[in-house]
């Protein structure tokens, strides 16, 4: 504890002294890790569970970044801290004034803001068009990017000294490879064993052309889709309250991650009739896991990819699903509209139980869902919506949303959402407070604002309620959040965020207030070093907690080795007070984990790269120590002493 303390009071002097000159950090700004931090600054919550999958897809974005002056409508709906009126902005200022020969050119765009300018960066690049020949070559010099992981616990956990427990060792191992060609053909592979697994049991792949003639994109294999405002198909963003909710869904992209649930396996297909219409198609089977009642049916369709024990592979993939659907969006001068429709079988037929929250979960077989996406984009102003119909239960669903960006620095949105209980989509993704875009009705206002240069505003306040008895609950249940945050940036090195929020919601037939605090500061004392120290406090009822985290990144441009550092002290009450960190991890990966109780936490991750770029070595080391507990984690997953130790390392080699 006091060697803990020790280390943070040393890494904040130090930083003065390692500071030999004055740096701008614009040689870091590009960089994936400052997106991250930036990006998810605002996530103190797991219960999201599709950000480390979107990050993912973010990730394979940035290593293949586009050319801004070919990118279409849909490259650009792909990134979520994009609004309408901005991706109007830029294809404007492109067919106004021609190819932009730099990205430095994005400031006379009106609604691009340095940060987006930034951000932007990391996903595109300017570069005069080549001659149309030369662009619809579809096959000629291919990249390969070939990848391996693995994570070696040190410690045993339950499950693997119990002769009833985990089937396979303790090692995490995947493989990765992607082939490809520009922006035309691309293709991919993996396979991944999870921890405790005697096999190799996930496995995806997929191909893909795009830009060729009237065909958009065309994928064979792993892929997901989405349209409209994503109640009907909505797996191609992740909807956050913090940020703009501006966001139309991308349409048919390919599988790039390692999700083991969310995604459809078979083909699907974009075909541009003209100018303005877009028509899609898709079909997919695929088996799924779940727990079968005594008659054969499925109670639970299953999400954690795990088949470590004789009941999680007794589970696996019992149940089939056939999925047909299609799509068609026209697009004109601002203006848009669209519909989709899925149907769906399952080879084994849904009966959920009897339990009064799951009683509006879908029963059967065969189930469909239809709806109607629409919306209108004028420079500043931003309008949009879906209203949709699913046969579960014959239930409807609406959700719509207005922006105004006034001026370069305040962008006001208001999002109006209903989802009957009768409603349910598989596939649907849409802004909710639930996991799902079911038995909720709620109204959002969001504020992105800077006032001030350097000053950046964020707030939002959210109400929600649920007709129908959540899990836990016994009758109707409603809710408040409120965020308040500013980000201003002192200096070129010196960068501070404060945040408070606010949740209010009924848990157990009782209210529970959550106020979450956060204070961050970081300090860019040279070109080679950041520093960040962060100090986070959560109540609850009368539970409290509070955590304490310094991080130091060291990336020197000779030789090619970087640094990334984390340490950590934490005390709360109990569980419910617990507290969420990210932490630093490896290329192409996100971790972040939650603590409670009292301990410390240490992180360090090291990168080695060729001068060529071609080879990538990777190790990383955690460490966590409690001081109120001789052991950790419960059931198989327990782990037999206060401490836990793990080391991972990454090789990656791109031709």
């Amino acid at each position: 504890m006091l060697r803990l303390l020790a280390l943070l009071l040393i890494l904040l002097p130090l930083s003065k002294v390692l500071a030999q000159s004055p740096s701008s950090g614009e040689v870091r700004r590009g960089l994936w890790e400052d997106f991250v931090e930036e990006y998810i600054s605002d996530v103190e919550r797991a219960e999201e569970e599709d950000l480390q999958f979107h990050l993912q897809e973010l990730k394979e974005r940035s290593e293949h970044p586009q050319n801004i002056n070919t990118a279409s409508i849909e490259d650009f709906l792909q990134l979520p801290f994009l609004t309408e009126a901005q991706i109007e902005q830029i294809h404007a200022y492109i067919y106004l004034h021609g190819q932009m020969q730099t990205m430095a050119e994005l400031r006379l765009v009106p609604l691009i803001d340095e940060a987006t300018r930034r951000r932007l960066s990391l996903f595109f690049y300017a570069e005069p068009e080549k001659k149309k020949e030369e662009r619809t070559q579809l096959l000629g010099h291919l990249h390969n990017d070939f990848s391996t992981r693995i994570d070696i616990p040190l410690y045993y956990r339950l499950g693997q000294q119990q002769a009833d427990g985990y089937r396979g060792d303790a090692l995490y191992h995947r493989i990765r490879y992607t082939i490809g060609k520009s922006r035309h053909f691309q293709a991919g592979l993996h396979i991944e064993k999870d921890a405790g697994e005697r096999y190799y049991d996930s496995y995806g792949a997929y191909a893909m052309l795009h830009d060729v003639g009237i065909l958009q994109r065309a994928i064979v294999g792993d892929y997901r889709i989405g349209f409209g405002e994503g109640l009907v198909m909505g797996g191609s963003t992740w909807n956050s309250k913090s940020t703009p909710p501006l966001k139309t869904q991308g349409g048919i992209r390919p599988m790039t991650g390692m999700d083991e649930v969310n995604f459809l396996r078979g083909a699907a297909v974009a075909l541009s009739l003209g100018q303005h219409v877009r028509l899609s198609a898709f079909g997919s089977y695929r088996k799924r896991d779940a727990t079968l009642t005594d008659g054969g049916e499925v109670q639970t369709l299953l999400t954690s990819g795990y088949h470590r024990t004789e009941s999680e592979w007794e589970r696996r993939r019992n149940v089939g699903s056939t999925t047909l659907g299609g799509n068609i969006e026209w697009h004109n001068k601002g203006f848009h509209l669209g519909a989709t429709g899925y149907w769906q079988k399952f080879s084994r037929a849904l009966n959920p139980g009897k339990q009064q929250y799951r009683a509006i979960y879908p029963k059967g077989e065969a189930f469909g869902a239809v709806g109607v996406n629409y919306g209108y984009t004028r420079y500043r102003l931003s309008l949009a919506g879906e209203t949709a119909y699913s046969t579960a239960a014959g239930g409807w669903a609406t959700i719509n949303r207005a922006s105004w960006s006034i001026g370069r620095n305040y962008v006001l949105s208001a999002v109006q959402r209903f989802y009957a209980y009768q409603y349910y989509s598989f596939y649907g993704s849409a802004l909710s407070e639930n996991s799902n875009a079911q038995n909720e009705s709620g109204v959002l206002v969001h504020l992105q604002a800077e006032p001030l240069t350097g000053l950046q505003l964020t707030a939002y306040a959210d109400f929600f309620h649920h007709p129908w008895p959540r899990y836990r609950m016994t009758h109707s249940s409603t809710g408040q959040e409120f965020m308040l945050q500013g980000l201003y940036t002192f200096s070129r090195s010196h960068t501070f965020l404060a945040r408070y929020q606010l949740k209010r919601k009924e848990n157990g037939d009782r209210m529970e207030p959550h106020h979450r605090v956060k204070l961050q500061w970081t300090y860019e004392p040279a070109k080679q070093w950041r520093l960040q120290t962060t100090g986070s406090f959560h109540s609850v009822l009368d539970s409290k907690g509070f955590m304490l985290t310094q991080n130091a990144r060291f990336m020197p441009t000779k030789p090619n080795l970087s640094l990334n550092g984390q340490l950590g002290y934490f005390h709360t009450d109990d569980y419910l007070s617990r507290i969420y960190v990210q932490h630093p991890s490896l290329y192409s990966s996100v971790s972040s984990a939650s603590y409670y109780g009292h301990g410390m936490f240490g992180i360090l991750a090291c990168r080695w790269q060729s001068k060529s770029g071609r080879w990538m070595l990777e190790g990383r080391y955690s460490m966590a120590r409690y001081f109120d507990r001789d052991e950790q984690g419960t059931g198989l997953q327990a782990i037999l002493s206060p401490w836990k130790n793990d080391l991972s390392f990454q090789l990656r080699l791109k031709i």
